[in-house]
């Protein structure tokens, strides 16, 4: 009789503390990567439990105080000179819990000075003159444009760790109000006078792709008063790529074909572009490692004089109006 009692009111404890253990809350570094060389400011993004209320967030460098008061969701930039240091991200929740969680970050000197317009790991190669630009995605200097409709869209890239290929990649939402609602978000680079020839990469994950009408890529470069535009749409309902002809303000098609991908899945899309005899060539895409030639050019309208570069991703809403996300990884841009 005494064991049955004792299992008994052992089960009943475990009864009550299972759901204890379940209801434990935590944080989590989306930003910056482990083990992963990053330059100053570090761009600094913690995820919190949705169930948690959070009231104020402290981030600290090496035991001291970098930003305190702060509230979820945390997207902040923090100073850090270069070398070996702990981050510790500690969010006290309104019951007064404490979730602390902590990673250490490599500091690195930048190579070159970087973009006055985004936050970024910018490289460059002087031998060779090329100027390329990482992790776009991860990037401060997004915006939003509604290409098209009224469209509740995400106002810049959201980075997530899940799903992504190198631990951080950006999250793009559009929630379409109508029939073919598009959300374009662009990002400006840099600029040089010099730079005629571009290569953009990436890869991407859609969250339904039963419920996109299409998605496109793009970069663009000013050269002088000049506007050279070289976006590549992926049409699914067409079933090919399409490339934009600038002067003409429409579509052309390509026999590229662009198949509605499978759920859970990335597709890597490169495309190499240049500028030459006065028009946006698009020289050739390579789709999850097939390479297609394209050989199509168009002229460049008109704007204001500069010498800017940039690139931009698009959402396209299908007819029912259904909302999706996509999440863009290793967005690389290359001008030389």
């Amino acid at each position: 009789m005494l064991f049955h009692k004792i299992a008994s009111t052992f089960a009943l404890v475990c009864l009550f503390l299972v759901p204890s253990i379940s209801l434990a809350q935590s944080a989590t570094i989306i930003s910056p990567v482990s083990n992963k060389p990053v330059t100053s400011p570090v761009r600094v993004v913690a995820q919190f439990p949705p169930t948690a209320v959070i009231s104020s967030i402290t981030v600290s460098v090496d035991g001291a105080t970098a930003d305190a008061g702060l509230v979820t969701p945390l997207d902040v930039f923090v100073q850090m000179s270069p070398g070996d240091h702990l981050l510790q991200i500690q969010a006290t929740q309104a019951d007064g819990t404490v979730l602390n969680t902590t990673r250490w970050v490599k500091v690195v000197a930048p190579s070159v000075t970087q973009s006055a317009t985004a936050a970024s790991t910018q490289s460059t190669s002087s031998s060779s003159g090329k100027y390329v630009y990482n992790d776009i995605e991860q990037m401060s200097g997004w915006y939003l444009y509604p290409d098209q409709g009224h469209p509740v869209c995400s106002a810049t890239p959201t980075p997530t760790s899940n799903p992504s290929l190198d631990g951080v990649s950006g999250k793009f939402y559009l929630g379409p109000t109508g029939q073919y609602n598009n959300c374009l978000w662009p990002i400006k680079l840099g600029s040089n006078s010099s730079v005629m020839n571009f290569q953009l990469d990436t890869h991407y994950q859609i969250s339904k792709p039963s419920s996109s009408q299409g998605i496109e890529f793009s970069s663009n470069h000013h050269v002088g008063t000049k506007w050279y535009k070289f976006s590549v749409q992926c049409s699914y309902n067409k079933g090919v790529f399409s490339v934009w002809d600038t002067a003409g303000a429409r579509w052309s098609a390509t026999s590229i074909p662009c198949k509605r991908p499978a759920s859970g899945t990335w597709d890597h899309l490169t495309v190499n572009t240049a500028i030459s005899g006065g028009k946006a060539v698009f020289q050739s895409l390579t789709l999850n490692g097939k390479t297609y030639s394209i050989n199509k050019s168009f002229y460049p309208i008109s704007k204001p004089s500069s010498y800017s570069y940039g690139v931009h991703f698009q959402m396209d809403g299908n007819l029912a109006g259904n909302a999706y996300y996509v999440w863009v990884d290793n967005l690389t841009f290359t001008a030389w």
